[in-house]
């Protein structure tokens, strides 16, 4: 059944929210819960890099004072699995988090309504969705710039497109400030640049029309990524150096597993091989990200390969020579 946009936007924003809103309130969250309450809240997250992702703790500080601020309470009773966790501010999680989702997934489907884009109707859907449950079984880590960041990096893609077909300094503008607004709420936005130089280096090359927009989307994120740290007085790339642990337990096997599974499926569901080499292409300019996840991060926490799943998926069915 061949549906217009608008119903498209309807039913890809009704699946967010439906399948945000289970996660959130039909099971109880174990991974994450001492961090439901302000003040295991600030002493995570007003520390190390997390102090550096202003935007993020900045919305879901509003959301939580706007909740409380209503007249009337929320007779929502959250599944939460620490005692000490506070259900009106596991709920601002879920009000912001759920709200993004949803915008990712507009997003997608604009993405996916590109004269860019080759799918059919049914595939369209189908990788919508799936992207969409990537983003949901990976909340056992809740956060509050995950989704957010999804969104930022859906965007830029979106606009990147218009850049494709009318390559103005008014649009590479709005990408610059895209970066500076996403980079502020994560560093996940570096892979917005390895986006660009994707697409510009498969579409021409290594010359100015490669190397401008780079030069400009990279400026971008330095002038953030450096400013916060002048700001906070202190310099940080990572917390601690967990690449041992990554490949000593168990379970961050486990999450290598999934970057490995769903890095295939990416490449499965593309549409011939010059979409391929793009998406390898892709990971090669993402190789700093990759390389901080493993070095800094937990593999466990699945949520590290969304982003670098998100992009792949819709990459995969970007034909970027047509005019």
């Amino acid at each position: 059944m061949k549906l217009n946009l608008f119903s498209k936007l309807v039913f890809a924003a009704a699946l967010a929210f439906l399948a945000s809103i289970f996660i959130y309130f039909s099971y109880a969250n174990v991974y994450s819960s001492v961090l439901f309450n302000e003040e295991t809240f600030h002493q995570q997250y007003g520390n190390g890099i997390y102090q550096y992702r202003i935007l993020s703790s900045y919305m879901l500080e509003s959301v939580d004072a706007l909740i409380k601020s209503m007249p009337f309470g929320i007779k929502i009773t959250p599944y939460l699995w620490d005692k000490g966790a506070d259900p009106g501010f596991y709920i601002s999680f879920a009000v912001l988090n759920t709200f993004f989702t949803v915008l990712s997934a507009i997003m997608m489907v604009f993405i996916t309504e590109s004269k860019y884009f080759i799918a059919t109707e049914t595939e369209k859907t189908l990788l919508i969705s799936a992207s969409l449950f990537a983003i949901i079984i990976t909340q056992f880590v809740i956060v509050p710039y995950d989704c957010s960041s999804y969104f930022f990096l859906l965007l830029f893609f979106w606009v990147f497109l218009k850049f494709l077909h009318k390559e103005s300094w008014s649009i590479l503008a709005v990408l610059m400030l895209i970066m500076v607004i996403s980079s502020l709420n994560r560093e996940t936005s570096a892979l917005s640049i390895s986006l660009a130089a994707t697409i510009l280096f498969a579409k021409s090359g290594t010359g100015k029309k490669f190397l401008i927009p780079v030069i400009f989307l990279v400026l971008s994120f330095v002038v953030v990524y450096f400013g916060v740290r002048l700001y906070f007085g202190r310099f940080a790339t990572h917390d601690n150096n967990l690449l041992a642990l990554n490949f000593r337990l168990f379970r961050n096997w486990l999450g290598i597993f999934f970057w490995l599974v769903f890095f295939a499926f990416s490449l499965i569901i593309a549409k011939d091989r010059t979409a391929v080499r793009n998406i390898v292409i892709f990971h090669f300019f993402a190789i700093p990200y990759i390389f901080m996840s493993f070095y800094g991060g937990i593999l466990y926490e699945t949520r590290l390969y969304v982003p670098l799943f998100l992009t792949s998926v819709f990459l995969g069915r970007t034909e970027l020579n047509r005019n």
